[in-house]
């Protein structure tokens, strides 16, 4: 029987390869399995995960599956303890509902723009219609003292483009939309930190995220390649050419490596693509981002476990704590952090490096720049789809060229969206089932 192939060896094809009923082959291009859900331990007994990897299960389904099947006995519980650093003060994410602590003025802006926005004007409602764009979201759901003071700085380093730019369509559960009476409750002290979808999250006991990987991986019965990548796919005769030379024939293709590099190889097969759908594949777009990992002689100096900085005066946008998280993932008496920059390729490893350090202690996060003990730049570099206003038609073309093409996709990369790594189970999965059950 021809095999089900699965591009990609992440979460998502690895959930694919979990829940097929049928034969199949996973084609990873790395050296091992995992994506960017792999951990990296370095000199000293360091470890990092690619930025941070908390898991926020919400499907009962996959929270069995994940604690019951995968990592019994093997997860902690976890309340998030995220801040933001602005105006020299900490306060707890999410911003909208803890200004509580801010100079008087910066709260007074907030909170009144905010009940305008709601009422409008002499308290004259709002007509409701949808935002056209990203920052029109912003303006019409938090108002212009949330948007000046956080949402659109932030945002603007994040994406790396002006927030008019992108559309409103990812925000969903990403963007917290609070009620009057949260916003002057947090404004008076008594905010909460169990707002947003990833107020809670579970993490490993040991190993980093990559112990659930592993623990996946232990179920899987089918063949793997590793270092081997396609380079050519025809979806008429239903044949992969891999880059090791093999030409397979296939029952089905269940796609979780990056949308452009897919429909480049469909573009290189033997029946080609239409030009509408090379065209859509070049106007999508994604941000690079650089994360430098820093070793720390020095115990935590702040309970953050990742901490956002929307002010031009740090380069980073964010910045994490594994030892935060867990005293485990770095030596006694030391600590770890992981330093975000988003850009479009114009940033080296090096300017990364130094930046680190510099908005390590500049946000307070160490004493002395001289506790470094190393810093360690990686990079990914499709980090963050771009839901800019090309994308939407975009996408549109594509996933209707690879429904006829009888090719799913699945994942964050396959899918091409901003989504978790629940997300990119339950994709794996719905995959495997419609091809289990269609062909």
């Amino acid at each position: 029987m021809k095999p089900l192939i699965i591009l990609g060896g992440g979460l998502a094809g690895l959930s694919a390869a979990h829940y097929s009923k049928h034969p199949w082959c996973l084609v990873e291009m790395s050296t091992r399995v995992g994506g960017l859900a792999k951990t990296e331990v370095v000199e000293g007994g360091f470890s990092f995960d690619a930025t941070g990897h908390w898991l926020h299960l919400r499907d009962q389904a996959v929270r069995k599956k994940v604690l019951e099947e995968w990592l019994p006995e093997g997860m902690d519980s976890f309340q998030r303890r995220a801040g933001i650093l602005s105006h020299g003060v900490f306060t707890r994410f999410p911003y909208q509902i803890n200004t509580h602590g801010l100079p008087a003025e910066i709260v007074s802006e907030n909170v009144l723009g905010f009940i305008e926005a709601q009422l409008g004007e002499g308290g004259k409602p709002l007509r409701e219609r949808s935002p056209v764009n990203f920052k029109e979201f912003i303006l019409r759901h938090l108002g212009s003292g949330f948007a000046r003071h956080f949402m659109l700085p932030y945002n603007q380093k994040l994406w790396t483009v002006d927030a008019e730019t992108l559309s409103a369509d990812w925000c969903g559960r990403f963007v917290p939309k609070p009620s009057l009476r949260e916003v002057i409750e947090g404004a008076l002290g008594h905010g909460s930190d169990s707002a947003g979808y990833n107020a809670n999250f579970l993490y490993p006991r040991s190993g980093g995220i990559e112990s659930l990987v592993r623990a996946l991986h232990s179920t899987l019965r089918g063949e793997i390649l590793l270092e081997t990548q396609p380079v050519s796919i025809d979806w008429k005769s239903k044949k992969v050419k891999l880059s090791n030379g093999q030409t397979l024939e296939y029952r089905g293709l269940i796609s979780s490596i990056p949308l452009p590099k897919l429909i480049d190889c469909l573009a290189k097969g033997e029946q080609g693509v239409p030009p509408e759908v090379e065209k859509a594949a070049s106007s999508l777009r994604a941000t690079t981002v650089t994360y430098v990992n820093v070793g720390v002689s020095s115990p935590n100096r702040q309970p953050w476990h990742w901490v956002y900085l929307p002010e031009p005066k740090f380069k980073t946008y964010r910045i994490g704590s594994p030892s935060a998280v867990s005293p485990r993932l770095s030596p006694p008496g030391t600590s770890s952090f992981y330093v975000e920059y988003s850009h479009r390729g114009e940033l080296s490893k090096a300017e990364c490096e130094q930046f680190a350090r510099e908005d390590l202690l500049q946000a307070e996060l160490i004493h002395r720049k001289e506790d470094v003990l190393f810093t360690h730049a990686r990079e990914i570099s499709q980090a963050y789809v771009l839901y800019d206003h090309a994308y939407g038609p975009a996408t549109d073309t594509l996933f209707k060229f690879l429904k006829q093409s009888k090719i799913d996709v699945a994942g964050r990369y396959g899918k091409w969206e901003y989504s978790s790594m629940e997300d990119a189970i339950l994709s794996g999965k719905a995959c495997a089932e419609s091809v289990d059950r269609v062909r």
